[in-house]
């Protein structure tokens, strides 16, 4: 079968398989067997086939971040049954038992109640909520390593984790205004109080976020959602809505927005090839011809690779088999306004052009900060995360000085405003703010590009 033919052939069985949702059906299967391990896997798979389908999601955040309220609204419209955790405490509280007791000791004191008296009840609902096969969203928990291990350990994963996203002062506020809600409004030291809390949610939810860290994603919680957005978010994580066809997305930005960091990542969630012009004219420098000289010295000085050498190297990459095949993300490219009028000329017609745009006072700010190895070529955002016998020979790369910096800030604005002046990709344009979190960028781009599919 020759490549013409192989393609075709590829995209029909694609076209096939995401009509009949069988990348779904096959990863729920694989999952459930990793998590079961049946001695009988065939009978195992064929009784999971017959059963209906069934969803969980947790959600976290904040004390006194309204979290319940969004979780029963979200619950109600998806048509999920919602578990709260403190619901669920409270419940446990009123039968007024020795575990009770020391439930009310720890609340007393604003404390987390401990581990294992919430593992255990949390387990007794959900195992019964699986039992009868339905889908739930479990708000508040799990809260802490121990908690999230447990559940593990019981092989109950989530299928999305959701975890409402805060700043440290309004974290802080949150814990303070809990304080004023009964039965906390009797404690001393509020502020004291407020602030240990909220250092001790900090650290639980970083190891949380280690713990699952291939389920959750992050939402700004001091933002205001639409529901349908919040719950079509959620949608698009537990339901596979991964592009399968090749696609042809650049990605773009200024230098030290993020661009590299997200451009890899949609190459390895999504199978795209990546392709980056820092790579391709470090390779073809590397080859040490005349035409790569000119290039380490164009580099070096902050100026941009001629147009005529950049656009072969493009060229000859896209058209391998690879390129064809699975798609590609190319980072970096167009730069100038002749690359931009050369995609044509490429043949390349973008399904998605992300624009990573950020303040230039915050992209100095990280480029001042980072440096490189000039033996390994790894970049270190700060010089603190090097180790002790790397750090003394960190440089500051040529490109990266603050004057060479303010002319490729020059150099990008007047690109931001070509593209915005370029109607004809108008509609394939996706924006999103360079001075958000890593993880909430690359959230938000993964989350557009399964909306698009």
């Amino acid at each position: 079968m020759d490549q013409a033919n192989k393609l075709q052939y590829q995209q029909q069985v694609e076209k096939y398989l995401e009509g009949n949702k069988v990348y779904n059906i096959f990863e729920d299967l694989l999952k459930a067997l990793i998590i079961k391990k049946p001695d009988d896997p065939i009978q195992f798979l064929i009784n999971k086939l017959q059963e209906p389908e069934t969803k969980k999601i947790f959600i976290i955040g904040p004390p006194g971040s309204k979290l319940l309220e969004l979780s029963l609204t979200l619950a109600e419209y998806m048509n999920f049954h919602c578990v709260s955790i403190g619901d669920l405490i409270e419940k446990e509280l009123s039968k007024k038992s020795e575990l009770s007791q020391q439930i009310q000791d720890s609340l007393d004191k604003f404390q987390y109640v401990s581990d294992d008296i919430v593992i255990n009840i949390a387990l007794n609902q959900i195992q019964h909520l699986e039992n009868e096969k339905k889908s739930y969203i479990f708000e508040g928990f799990p809260k802490t390593r121990v908690q999230g291990l447990a559940f593990q350990k019981e092989g109950i994963i989530p299928d999305a984790f959701l975890i409402l996203e805060m700043s440290e002062e309004k974290i802080y506020q949150c814990c303070l205004k809990k304080l004023d809600t009964e039965p906390f409004s009797k404690l001393d030291k509020k502020e004291e109080l407020a602030r240990n809390h909220s250092l001790e949610y900090q650290l639980n939810l970083k190891q949380i976020k280690e713990i699952y860290k291939n389920q959750y994603f992050s939402v700004d919680g001091e933002k205001n959602y639409e529901l349908e957005d919040m719950a079509q978010r959620l949608k698009y994580k537990l339901y596979n809505n991964a592009p399968t066809r090749a696609g042809r997305i650049l990605v773009i930005g200024p230098p030290g927005s993020g661009r590299s960091t997200l451009a890899k990542h949609l190459c390895s969630r999504y199978g795209f090839v990546y392709i980056s012009t820092r790579e391709l004219i470090s390779n073809l420098v590397n080859k040490k011809g005349t035409t790569g000289k000119e290039a380490f010295e164009k580099v070096n000085k902050g100026d941009l690779v001629e147009d005529r050498i950049i656009n072969a190297l493009i060229k000859e990459r896209i058209n391998q088999t690879d390129c064809q095949l699975q798609g590609y993300v190319l980072d970096g490219y167009p730069k100038t306004e002749q690359q931009l009028e050369s995609l044509n000329e490429l043949n390349i017609q973008p399904t998605l052009i992300v624009i990573i745009d950020a303040a230039d006072d915050i992209i100095l700010k990280r480029l001042i900060q980072r440096r490189t190895d000039p033996i390994s070529g790894r970049i270190y955002n700060s010089i603190d995360e090097a180790d002790k016998e790397v750090k003394s020979r960190l440089i500051i790369a040529p490109n990266e000085k603050r004057d060479v910096v303010q002319l490729r800030l020059k150099r990008w604005e007047d690109l931001k405003q070509l593209i915005d002046g370029t109607p004809k990709y108008a509609s394939v344009i996706f924006k999103v703010s360079g001075d958000a979190s890593l993880n909430n960028i690359i959230e938000s781009v993964c989350y557009h590009l399964e909306k698009m599919n």
